[in-house]
């Protein structure tokens, strides 16, 4: 049965049982005003301080930030932003790698999350201390969850995992309990993607899907992600992210591509499709194996295609308000046939209802009646 309507996996999940989630949000803590937590009672420890007030401290003498002697808009910052960027500047000019440096890129991150220079700083300072990876991976864990689309922070996870791996590689007894021990911190890593996207309800995620990515890559982990794919898709038909995986994971592992992979690949993107025949993702995953290029054959040489395309076309009498995606690919299956006008209909019944796109049919117009002079001009207008 065909359908021209399906929801969202947002709406499909809401109305089914919440997938199961491993591992819950992990509050940061979040300092309080130093006259807030005199008010409430709380003792003050030195973290509370401000920087200017710590005796710690009071070698280092703060940088201010610069704007010039007249500024065209000053920015007001919030309480405490200035002085820890101050003292930030400050242990940069030092070219101060300790304990305290490191625990003061974690108070800049936390005011400015996206701040490259402070995650970078934080990584040189974890390198000259050898600090513990696995307590870091506890620090960058908290920010995936709470800002799964900073780049900085999955940027971050992705240099302890290859430290991390340099780490085993140098310190096991054998390359086989290495070997075991990388695997092991490898299928952590794919947990861990997993339980950010459930946790966020959010599984388009750009970082997140390129954290994935390395890590099947560097730990030769493709075994189980077409299952997992599955899974996903299963959930979200429309998941543009996992038909993209897909792909991914067809390319590193099926490469050159058989007649039978082929098959299948069309097949499954054809039975995807009958539930929600707009589904522009599963087209453009057809797509990638018909049409010209390598590893592709031509839109007319699959009559399961050609079917599938004329019963959804049938479904709507009125062209204006036919699938677009399907009007495509019929266009597509008839210029392969060459049957040039038909196409020349279909793409000008595209300019119709795509409208927004209409210059580019323009130029698949213009390309076909290119292409058909050269071959058959008499069926040319």
């Amino acid at each position: 049965k065909l359908s021209q309507a399906c929801c969202s996996g947002r709406a499909a999940r809401a109305a089914r049982a919440p997938l199961p989630v491993r591992v819950g949000r992990t509050p940061r803590r979040r300092r309080g005003s130093q006259a807030a937590m005199a008010a409430s009672g709380d003792e003050l420890d030195e973290g509370d301080l401000p920087y200017s007030q710590r005796p710690a401290w009071n070698d280092v003498e703060p940088v201010p930030q610069d704007d010039g002697p007249h500024p065209l808009a000053a920015i007001r910052y919030p309480p405490g932003f200035e002085e820890v960027h101050d003292y930030f500047r400050a242990i940069q000019k030092r070219n101060e790698f300790s304990e305290r440096a490191l625990q003061l890129t974690a108070d800049v991150i936390e005011h400015n999350s996206a701040n490259y220079t402070a995650w970078y700083y934080r990584r040189r300072c974890l390198k000259e201390l050898k600090s513990d990876l696995e307590v870091e991976l506890e620090f960058a864990d908290k920010w995936a969850r709470d800002c799964p689309k900073n780049y900085q922070v999955w940027y971050h996870r992705r240099w302890i995992i290859t430290e991390m791996i340099a780490d085993a590689r140098a310190s096991s007894a054998s390359p086989e309990e290495a070997d075991k021990r990388v695997r092991e911190l490898g299928q952590r890593e794919l947990d861990y993607h997993n339980d950010v996207m459930q946790v966020n309800d959010d599984y388009k995620n750009y970082n997140g899907w390129s954290h994935r990515q390395f890590i099947v890559s560097k730990f030769d982990m493709w075994d189980k992600e077409m299952e997992f794919v599955d899974f996903l898709l299963n959930d979200d038909v429309r998941n543009n992210s996992a038909w993209n995986h897909r792909f991914t994971v067809v390319r590193n592992t099926l490469l050159p591509l058989t007649a039978e992979t082929r098959e299948r690949e069309i097949l499954y993107t054809l039975k995807k499709l009958r539930p929600c025949v707009n589904n522009e993702s599963a087209w453009n995953y057809l797509a990638a194996f018909l049409g010209e290029g390598e590893g592709k054959v031509p839109w007319s040489s699959v009559p399961a295609v050609d079917e599938f395309v004329g019963q959804v076309l049938a479904q709507e009498l009125d062209p204006r308000h036919r699938c677009r995606f399907a009007v495509e690919a019929s266009a597509r299956i008839q210029e392969a046939k060459g049957e040039v006008q038909a196409a020349l209909k279909q793409y000008a019944l595209l300019k119709d209802i795509d409208k927004i796109r209409a210059k580019y049919w323009d130029w698949r117009m213009e390309l076909l009646r290119a292409r058909a002079a050269s071959t058959q001009p008499a069926d040319v207008e």
